[in-house]
């Protein structure tokens, strides 16, 4: 398994918990603990995926950052240290010209770092999960005896418990202002953007064991305005140089999901003016300044737009199967998404036998 693969496992997680509770007895108090355990359980074998998964992916990834390092400095027309061999071997064996303390020490920073949130996250979603699942069971209960709810108790409970996973369970992290992160969104954060740390840090201690210090910040448009005002910029790894901005190359990666990378900036074939152009431009170096243009901004504010409707469908795919039921709903996101776009006769009904659904609960 690869962190790719990971963080599909967790995302799927949620709609297996929800198709565990929705086809459970949970008014029977031995299957409802049953039901429990068996989530828990869940949870548990995703943490050991975790430690089989991160290691092997970030010294991949580092490696891999190493590796595009030395093909940019030979393409600039230096002389790699070790030669152009790779560093790694498709079986992960890292050759051993590769395997010194700094390299290593990297390596294990990264992953440690990682493997401590990832748990973290899982920790705190299993614990929220059988807070929500038990909460909420034991409330519907007391709601059935005391006749505030009608209706036949398997059903009601599974309608209930299952809403309320679908909107608290799973939590992994709560920000300041409030904000739930579901610990499948949280998990493809932290694995991606430290993944993504482990492959600009290798390339950057591939330079600096070359003696080259000085590069520039590339990545994919249209940006954002975190990563905006470091293009074009010719940054130092070394702290001690006064002449450019010092960056390290773990700070490129300035936002959760960032896909910055770095490329060499060889100084000694530049010109003069070249040399004192990007010497002014680096030392001017705001990183709060939105650098983009009008069309730039509206380019990305239209492909945030976009990602933004793509995680509500996710979202309230999971939200209206946890009321109606796999019976009723689509098969499968995408053709839940497919009805959605087309906002098509059966999406209406759809629409129309969740508010009934909810109306009935509440």
């Amino acid at each position: 398994m690869k962190s790719d693969e990971l963080i599909e496992v967790t995302k799927a997680m949620k709609l297996e918990i929800l198709d565990i509770i929705l086809n459970a007895n949970l008014s029977s108090d031995k299957e409802a603990q049953l039901t429990i355990l068996t989530i828990d359980d869940m949870f548990e074998r995703l943490g050991l995926k975790v430690e089989e998964v991160i290691p092997e992916d970030t010294l991949r990834s580092y490696f891999k950052g190493v590796d595009e390092a030395t093909k940019a400095l030979s393409a600039a027309g230096i002389n790699p240290i070790g030669g152009l061999g790779a560093s790694i071997s498709t079986s992960g064996q890292v050759a051993s010209a590769f395997a010194t303390q700094v390299h290593m020490n990297a390596i294990a920073e990264i992953t440690d770092n990682t493997m401590l949130d990832l748990k973290a996250a899982i920790r705190t979603a299993q614990q929220n999960t059988y807070f929500t699942l038990m909460t909420t069971l034991q409330d519907v209960k007391e709601d059935l005896q005391k006749g505030v709810i009608q209706g036949k108790a398997r059903r009601v409970i599974t309608q209930r418990v299952s809403e309320s996973f679908a909107k608290e369970g799973m939590t992994s992290f709560i920000t300041i202002d409030g904000k739930r992160l579901p610990l499948d969104f949280y998990s493809e954060t932290v694995v991606r953007t430290n993944i993504k740390m482990a492959h600009t840090k290798g390339a950057g201690e591939r330079y600096r064991e070359n003696g080259m210090d000085l590069f520039t910040v590339t990545g994919g448009t249209p940006t954002c305005h975190q990563c905006a005002p470091l293009r074009g910029i010719v940054f130092t790894l070394n702290p001690d140089r006064k002449d450019y901005t010092y960056m390290n190359p773990r700070d490129i990666i300035r936002h959760p999901n960032c896909n910055c990378s770095m490329s060499v900036w060889v100084e000694e074939y530049k010109t003069e003016s070249e040399i004192k152009k990007a010497q002014r431009e680096s030392k001017a170096f705001n990183p709060d300044k939105d650098t983009r243009s009008k069309s730039q901004k509206e380019a990305y504010e239209e492909q945030q737009r976009l990602h933004r409707i793509n995680n509500y469908d996710k979202k309230r795919y999971a939200e209206m199967l946890s009321i109606l039921g796999e019976e009723r709903m689509p098969k499968g996101i995408g053709a839940f998404k497919r009805m959605k776009r087309s906002n098509s006769d059966n999406y209406k009904k759809l629409l129309q036998d969740y508010q009934d659904a909810l109306k009935a609960i509440k």
